[in-house]
C-alpha cells in the first residue's frame, strides 16, 4: 500500500516536471512581468467607448485588474476596489478592469452593472492587453506606481488589507 503511494507521487512529479519542460520549450520568448518592472502602456476602449491608455495616468497609482465574469473571487472583491476607487480617485488613483473571457460585451456590462463598477471595465474580446504582459492566469491585478512599476502582482481575491498596504504611502495627508 505504502509503495503504491510512492510510486503514485513520483508519477505526478514525474508528470508535473513534463508538463513543465514542455511549457518551457515551447517557443513562448515572453518574459514574465517582475514587481519592480516598468510596464509598456496600453490602450483600449470601455465599455462606455472611452479610450483608456495607460500612458496618460501617470497623476496617481493605477490598479490594472484582469478578471473573470464567472469568478467568485472577482464578484467578492470589486466592492472593495469600488470603495477603494471612491475614496482615493480624486487623490489620483485609476482602476481599469480588463475582461478577456466573456462571450459578448452585453455580458461584460451586466458583471459591470451588477456590480456597480464606476471606473473604466475594457472588453478584449482578443485577449491582446494580457497577452502584452504575458497574462497565462486570472483573476490576477497589478498594482502599479504613479511611473507604472510593478508594486505587486496579486493571483486570486484581494483584500483591503492588501491595497492599503501597498498604496497608503501615496494617499497620506
Amino acid at each position: 500500500m505504502r509503495i503504491k503511494f510512492y510510486i503514485s507521487i513520483v508519477v505526478l512529479l514525474y508528470i508535473t516536471c513534463s508538463g513543465f519542460l514542455l511549457y518551457g520549450c515551447s517557443g513562448d520568448k515572453k518574459k514574465a512581468i517582475q514587481t519592480g518592472d516598468t510596464l509598456a502602456s496600453f490602450t483600449g476602449v470601455d465599455l462606455s467607448g472611452k479610450t483608456f491608455s495607460l500612458a496618460s495616468h501617470k497623476d496617481g497609482p493605477v490598479i490594472v485588474r484582469f478578471f473573470l465574469i464567472n469568478c467568485p473571487y472577482c464578484k467578492a472583491d470589486t466592492p472593495i476596489f469600488n470603495k477603494f476607487y471612491e475614496k482615493y480617485r480624486r487623490q489620483g488613483l485609476k482602476i481599469v478592469y480588463i475582461n478577456n473571457n466573456g462571450a459578448n460585451t452585453e455580458e461584460v456590462q451586466s458583471f459591470t452593472d451588477d456590480l456597480n463598477i464606476q471606473f473604466p471595465v475594457i472588453y478584449d474580446k482578443k485577449g491582446s492587453i494580457a497577452e502584452q504582459y504575458n497574462i497565462k492566469v486570472q483573476p490576477l491585478t497589478l498594482v502599479l506606481s504613479p511611473e507604472h512599476k510593478l508594486l505587486a502582482a496579486l493571483l486570486g481575491g484581494v483584500s483591503e488589507a492588501e491595497l492599503n498596504e501597498l498604496l497608503d504611502k501615496y494617499f497620506q495627508a
